[in-house]
Order: C-alpha cells, then structure tokens, then sequence
C-alpha cells in the first residue's frame, strides 16, 4: 500500500515538472539594434506597399480603357450591321 507521504511527493514533483515545461522563461527584452533594423524594415515594406498601389491603379486605368473600347466596338458593330456579305 502507498503511504501518503509518497503520493503527496509524487504529486508536487508532477506539478513541478509540469510547471517548468508548460511556462515559457521570461524574455530579457530586444536589442538596441533591433528597434532600428525593424523601423529600416518598417520603411521599407511601406515604399514596396506605395510601389503596389500605384501599380495596381496603373493597371485599373489600362482595363478601364481596355473596358470602354470594346464597349465602342460593341455599339459599332450593332450599328453596322452585317457588313462583310461576299460578293
């Protein structure tokens, strides 16, 4: 038979164990250095950001014209009607 004394240890050093592997070590902090490379590294995802939207309006104004020349063509070729009869 187990002895009380045994169990209660048993339990404590499974709580103990279970403590320092579920709990991460607290941090000491960043590197000075780091605060300057994440604000070069901040900068520069902004600019490449910048250069996205720019490219992405530039690309909207080529379908949009792309967009209204076929809708021209469109009108024409119903006004036109069927125009390409042999001879």
């Amino acid at each position: 038979m187990n002895q009380p004394n045994s169990i209660l240890l048993r339990v404590a050093l499974s709580a103990a164990i279970l403590g320092a592997t579920c709990f991460p070590a607290p941090s000491h902090g960043q590197n000075p250095g780091d605060e300057v490379e994440i604000a070069r590294l901040v900068a520069e995802i902004a600019a490449q950001q910048a250069k996205l939207v720019a490219n992405q309006q530039a690309i909207d104004q080529k379908l949009a014209g792309i967009e209204e020349n076929l809708r021209l063509a469109r009108i024409f070729v119903s006004r036109g009607g069927n125009n390409n009869t042999k001879k």
